[in-house]
C-alpha cells in the first residue's frame, strides 16, 4: 500500500481511465474539426447535435481559427498604390525637414536588395525554418550597402539624421559611410557581438502625447503600427528614392574601393593570390584605378577597433594612486 492510500494496481488502473478519457477527447476534438470544416447546410441532423452538445470544443477550436488567420494575416506583405505611396512620402518629407531630432530605426527588411535575407518575409529565415527548408549562409563582404543605406548616409551628412539605431549585424551602414559616432548597432555587427538592451528607446514611460512620432516604412505588420504616426507599406528602397527625390537630394553611389571598412584590408603578398576561394577585398596592383564614382561621404579619419578609438586596446589601465 502507498503512502496516498493506493496500491500499484489501482494507480495503473487510474492512469488507464485517465489516459483513456484524453483519447476520447482528442477523437471528440477531431470529429467537431471535421464538422467545422463542412458548410451549414451539409452537416446532418447528428453532427448538429454533437455541435450543440461541444460548445465548449466549438469556441476552441473557432478561437484556434482565428488566430492562425491572424497570424497569416500579419505575414501577409501590402503593399501601398503608387499614387498613395507618393502622398505618404510627401508627408514624410515634410517631417524629415521639420524634425527637431530625427532618428532611423533599420531592421533586416532594408538589407533585402544587398542579396541578404530578412527573418519574415516570404523567403526569409525564420519563415523558411518553419517549412522544413534548409537556409544557405550568405558571405556579408560580397554583399554592398543599398540604396536605402546610401541615402540615410546622405541625410546624415545634410544633418536630417541625427542618429542610426539598427538591428542588422551586416555593418553596411558602416560601410556606406556613416560615421561610427552616428550608429548604435543593438546586436554588434559581422565583428563583434553585442547583446545590449534599450528600454527608454520608444519612451514608453512617457504618455503618449510626449513620446516621439513614429514612422514606419515596412511590408508587413508590426507590433509598432497603432503608435505609429504614419505607416508606408512599400520597399525600402522604393520609398527613400521619393524621400530622397522629394528632399532634392542626391544619391552618392558605393564604391568598394572607397569603402572605409574595407580599406582597412591588408593587400595579399606576391604568390598568395591563389590560396584563397573569396573575392579580394584590395584592388590588385595589376588591376587598373576604377574611374571617379564620388567622393567619400566623409573623410574623416577612420580610427582603431570596429567601433573607434580604444576598442583594440587590450593594457589595462593604470590606477592612479
Amino acid at each position: 500500500m502507498a503512502a496516498g492510500g493506493l496500491s500499484r494496481s489501482e494507480r495503473k488502473a487510474a492512469e488507464r481511465v485517465r489516459r483513456l478519457r484524453e483519447e476520447q477527447q482528442r477523437e471528440r476534438l477531431r470529429q467537431v474539426s471535421r464538422i467545422l470544416r463542412k458548410a451549414t447546410a451539409e452537416r446532418s441532423a447528428e453532427e448538429g447535435r454533437l455541435l450543440a452538445e461541444s460548445e465548449d470544443l466549438v469556441a476552441e477550436l473557432q478561437g484556434r481559427s482565428r488566430r492562425r488567420e491572424g497570424l497569416k494575416r500579419r505575414q501577409e506583405e501590402v503593399c501601398d498604390d503608387p499614387e498613395e505611396l507618393r502622398r505618404k512620402v510627401r508627408e514624410l518629407a515634410g517631417a524629415v525637414r521639420n524634425a527637431k531630432h530625427l532618428v532611423v530605426y533599420t531592421g533586416a527588411g532594408i538589407s533585402t536588395a544587398a542579396s541578404i535575407p530578412d527573418y519574415r518575409g516570404p523567403n526569409g529565415v525564420w519563415t523558411l525554418l518553419r517549412k522544413g527548408r534548409c537556409v544557405s549562409a550568405a558571405d556579408l563582404s560580397e554583399a554592398e550597402p543599398t540604396l536605402t543605406h546610401m541615402s540615410i548616409a546622405r541625410l546624415h551628412e545634410q544633418k536630417l539624421v541625427q542618429h542610426v539605431v539598427s538591428q542588422n549585424c551586416d555593418g553596411l551602414h558602416l560601410r556606406s559611410g556613416l560615421p561610427r559616432s552616428a550608429i548604435s548597432e543593438l546586436h554588434g555587427n559581422m565583428y563583434i557581438e553585442v547583446l545590449k538592451k534599450y528600454p527608454r528607446l520608444w519612451c514608453m514611460t512617457k504618455p503618449p502625447n510626449r513620446r516621439p512620432k513614429l514612422y514606419i516604412v515596412n511590408l508587413q505588420w508590426t507590433p509598432k503600427d497603432d503608435w505609429a504616426a504614419l505607416k508606408l507599406h512599400g520597399k525600402c528602397d522604393d520609398v527613400m528614392q521619393l524621400l530622397m527625390d522629394e528632399l532634392g537630394l542626391e544619391i552618392p553611389p558605393y564604391s568598394r574601393w572607397q569603402d572605409p571598412i574595407f580599406s582597412l584590408a591588408t593587400p595579399l603578398r606576391a604568390g598568395e593570390e591563389g590560396s584563397h576561394s573569396r573575392k579580394s577585398l584590395c584592388r590588385s596592383q595589376e588591376e587598373p584605378q576604377p574611374g571617379d564614382q564620388g567622393a567619400p561621404l566623409s573623410s574623416a579619419p577612420i580610427l582603431g577597433g570596429w567601433f573607434g578609438r580604444g576598442c583594440t586596446k587590450r593594457t589595462k589601465r593604470k590606477r592612479v594612486t
